[in-house]
């Protein structure tokens, strides 16, 4: 049976902080997973419903694309903004993370709090170097770097806290791809990358590359990025990258993938994203 025994939807910040600051009960703001939590394995004794504090959202602002926190993954998915963004590898990853009716429930929070969580639409964010807005209390924010987040994402908000946007820096010019492996299409990837590319001149002048499923946690990856900025990309830098994100990999066997299985994966993958992206930079 769950625990859960308390249901709020307050209708301002002010409120909704006392809420999730309570001491004498386990508080949560309410957030939809595209893997949703059984009942009885619920947590939280009282759930905070964020619904009225208007954290659906999707626009561009200063230079900046910011997604409310109550954001569906179909609002994502269909949105043209998104799609205009490092050619719609977002939007794609949001299309994979979960089916239809789940995509039309699940919201931003809920992609990104729960490590059980298909990869894909945390890797999207993480390669676009996405930023999680954290609301502190009625007046002051803090701000935490995705990649960061996805270290140990179920333990990043403080009592009192609620993700308010996560936000990326507008990348049109930019593309994207996702390469991943699975049991079947529509499964929960076993290795999946990220890679969003920039290149000027024949030359990468920005690389974000992310990975998930070689690693206890997804990463990205800043050395092999660094190993590729500032070169002109050829089949022979392209497969070392491969070789240095499987060096770098350190993964968990379990019945899906063994470690040898995962690593060699995670070369052929991150190689495999790192192509498309550049051969849709035409």
């Amino acid at each position: 049976m769950s625990k859960t025994r308390e249901f709020h939807r307050p209708e301002n910040w002010s409120e909704a902080h006392q809420l999730l600051s309570r001491s004498d009960i386990h508080t949560a703001p309410l957030a939809v997973s595209p893997r949703p939590t059984a009942l009885n394995d619920l947590e939280a004794e009282a759930f905070v419903d964020l619904e009225k504090l208007h954290l659906n959202y999707i626009k561009l602002e200063d230079g900046l694309v910011k997604i409310g926190a109550l954001s569906t993954l179909q609002d994502v998915y269909q949105s043209d903004l998104i799609k205009s963004q490092a050619g719609g590898v977002l939007s794609e990853a949001a299309y994979l993370t979960a089916t239809l009716g789940l995509r039309n429930l699940a919201n931003i929070t809920g992609a990104i709090t729960n490590p059980e969580n298909p990869p894909d639409f945390s890797l999207a964010l993480m390669a676009l170097d996405a930023v999680v807005t954290v609301q502190k209390n009625e007046w002051h924010t803090r701000q935490v770097a995705l990649q960061e987040w996805m270290k140990d994402c179920s333990k990043v908000l403080l009592p009192g806290e609620a993700i308010m946007e996560v936000s990326f820096k507008s990348q049109p010019g930019s593309q994207g791809a996702i390469a991943r492996v699975s049991r079947t299409p529509r499964d929960k990837a076993i290795v999946a990358a990220v890679a969003v590319l920039a290149v000027q001149d024949g030359v990468c002048s920005n690389l974000g590359l992310a990975l998930a499923g070689s690693n206890p946690a997804p990463v990205r990856l800043p050395d092999v990025e660094a190993l590729v900025v500032g070169k002109q990309l050829n089949a022979d830098l392209v497969a070392r990258v491969g070789k240095m994100a499987a060096d770098q990999a350190a993964p968990v066997a379990d019945y899906r993938g063994s470690v040898e299985y995962r690593k060699a994966m995670a070369e052929v993958l991150v190689s495999r994203a790192l192509t498309q992206a550049l051969d849709a930079q035409g």
